[in-house]
């Protein structure tokens, strides 16, 4: 059995911070934080930072308080989060686009005293029944001078919370020590090497774990960080703001990144020339979708498959993956721990596993967090032995050679689109219509599929499951039941219901009109068959980054120069169709001038409710 290394003691965050404050007073005018047209220097967000932390620790902010972030990826949201962490506070992440009743719970459950947030979110956290929501933006005469506070948190108190799928019906909320997180960003700082030199381009959620290192790692190693400030995901754009601004890091789920490779691909990568790393977590690595682009000679970068649960302050293991040692292993491994943290292979009864068995990963070590917020019982279970190891229910084994290895799950839980996804949290809130008399939730090559007993209709289910959950949890399939397959205990067969022969939909006779050959091109990019011209791409299961694949495939197929609001306007390929007509070119030509004229306002873009 592989020994763990010796612990080495984990750095405090208060240290870390040193470096950025010491920029600040060096050089306050280096620009550090970009989004759009909008930049912020050392020492403005120092400055700024330092009166909201006094501030809040004039309201009462300390250690062991919880502070909600509501707000977009911008830089006021570095502000709050610099100024919570100062006051010794934790923060909790908060969507605002998320529906109002699963916010009302996030703040209840957490325990939020405070929401940082701007005047534009802040009725929405309002409703959700916050009742001291605070500007980030208002320039009060009266408020805390920019003295930096003096430390209170020591580093076993918490430093944030991220809220992830509950198999009970509501979120849970992951606690995760400021020693936890010291110990991931000088790991993540020293392995790749970060200084003043990189820049890191955030496209990733701020209610996601793996985005929280890198808010942090650039202002820690004098680097800048480049946030998209828009809430589309468009292949164009982001590619755009890897040339300008020659980022250097890319933090994003596969899902997420294959798209940028695939579009780079017909100028020769040249859009991703500057990266010497794509961090890449949330879902399994295809060798094949990247090793084009890693054997390329004008590739310089690494791909980095990261590990770990965002209970455990989000990376456990790390496997760095470049031209050299692509066929090393007949897959993507999950490699081996970083420094302080440990990790076992167990049965069921938690005793260790010899190297090569199968068995489930546990975690323990600097990476532990503290648990669930508010749910004692839930922490006990999932944090065994005394609350020294964290049971992730990932079937893995640990190969002689001692790296890891992933084989899958052993619960109901998945991910889609690198979101991790409990199917009961789904399958509760689709019994809670009135009309749903059973319900179960299927995950299938990256979509969700809801199989239904009862009387409503997909439109209603939907929009019933857009006010309970986020987006991603929405199935993008309905199938309507008179009855479930059972197993020989009278439990429903999920396994048979995953093998059921899906109807495998007529295509239209003539395949050469537009129409057919964007929904040719939708069954292509979906990985199913799709047949329905008034059909809505989102109802088929598509997401806002199939849509950017499908923008640059349908740019490329007709020489047009597409806006991807063109796309997001009409999501039927009739209506689309309609749009590529040659009597609509005009029509185009005037939506492409006021999707330009517009473009500042994408950030508060939202996907429109299903009808």
């Amino acid at each position: 059995m592989t020994v763990a290394p010796p612990m080495q003691e984990p750095p405090a965050l208060a240290g870390l911070l040193a470096p950025f404050e010491n920029l600040a007073a060096r050089s306050p005018e280096r620009p550090l934080v970009i989004a759009g047209a909008r930049q912020i220097s050392a020492g403005e967000l120092e400055d700024r930072a330092n009166r909201l932390a006094g501030k809040l620790r004039d309201l009462g902010a300390a250690p062991g308080t919880w502070v909600g972030l509501g707000l977009d990826r911008s830089p006021e949201l570095l502000v709050a989060l610099l100024a919570v962490v100062k006051a010794g506070a934790g923060y909790v992440p908060l969507d605002p686009s998320y529906p109002r009743e699963r916010l009302a719970h996030m703040i209840s459950s957490a325990s939020v005293d405070w929401i940082l947030s701007r005047n534009e979110f802040a009725q929405i956290f309002r409703d959700a029944g916050a009742t001291r929501v605070l500007d980030v933006l208002s320039n009060d005469p009266h408020e805390s001078p920019a003295y930096p506070v003096l430390p209170l948190a020591t580093p076993d108190d918490p430093l944030y919370a991220i809220f992830t799928s509950g198999s009970t019906g509501l979120p849970k909320a992951a606690s995760v020590f400021r020693r936890n997180f010291a110990n991931l960003l000088d790991w993540y700082a020293r392995e790749m090497r970060l200084g003043p030199d990189d820049s890191t381009l955030v496209i990733s959620s701020p209610s996601f774990d793996l985005t929280q290192k890198n808010f942090f790692a650039p202002l820690l190693t004098g680097g800048r960080l480049v946030l998209d400030d828009s809430a589309i995901y468009d292949i164009s754009r982001i590619s755009r703001l890897i040339r300008e601004h020659r980022v250097t890091v890319l933090n994003c789920t596969p899902s997420a990144f294959y798209p940028l490779v695939d579009a780079a691909a017909a100028n020769g990568y040249a859009d991703l020339a500057s990266l010497r790393f794509a961090v890449l977590g949330g879902e399994p690595i295809s060798i094949p979708r990247l090793r084009a682009w890693l054997e390329h000679p004008s590739c310089k970068a690494e791909v980095m498959n990261s590990y770990g649960p965002t209970e455990c302050a989000d990376i456990c293991a790390f496997h760095r993956l470049h031209r050299g040692n692509l066929d090393d292993f007949p897959f993507v491994p999950l490699g081996r721990e970083i420094p302080n943290v440990t990790v076992t292979i167990r049965d069921e009864d938690l005793a260790p596993v010899p190297d090569g068995e199968l068995g489930e990963l546990c975690i323990a070590g600097a990476g532990l967090g503290g648990g669930y917020l508010g749910d004692p019982e839930k922490t006990r279970r999932a944090f065994a032995l005394a609350h020294s190891l964290y049971r992730t229910g990932d079937l893995a084994r640990r190969l002689t050679c001692g790296t890891l290895e992933f084989r899958g799950r052993a619960d109901h839980q998945v991910k889609v689109n690198g979101f991790r996804i409990e199917l009961g949290e789904i399958e509760i809130a689709l019994g809670q219509h009135n009309l749903v008399r059973e319900a179960v939730v299927l995950a299938h090559e990256g979509r969700l599929i809801a199989h239904v007993q009862g009387d409503a209709t997909t439109a209603a289910l939907k929009q019933h499951l857009l006010d309970k959950l986020p987006a991603y949890m929405v199935p993008g399939e309905f199938h309507f039941r008179e009855s479930f397959p059972l197993t020989p205990n009278g439990k429903i067969d999920r396994l048979a219901l995953a093998k059921e022969d899906r109807s495998d939909p007529t295509h239209p006779s003539d395949q050469n009109t537009p129409a057919a050959r964007i929904l040719a091109l939708w069954s292509e990019t979906l990985g199913h068959p799709v047949s329905d011209p008034d059909a809505n791409f989102f109802d088929l299961g598509g997401t806002s980054i199939h849509l950017a694949v499908v923008h640059v495939r349908l740019r490329e197929m007709t020489g047009r120069d597409l806006a991807i609001t063109d796309l997001f306007a009409r999501p039927s390929a009739r209506a689309l169709a309609e749009l590529l007509a040659p009597q609509a070119a005009a029509a185009t030509s005037a939506t492409q001038n006021r999707a330009r004229l517009q473009r500042a306002g994408f950030s508060n873009f939202r996907r429109p409710s299903p009808r």
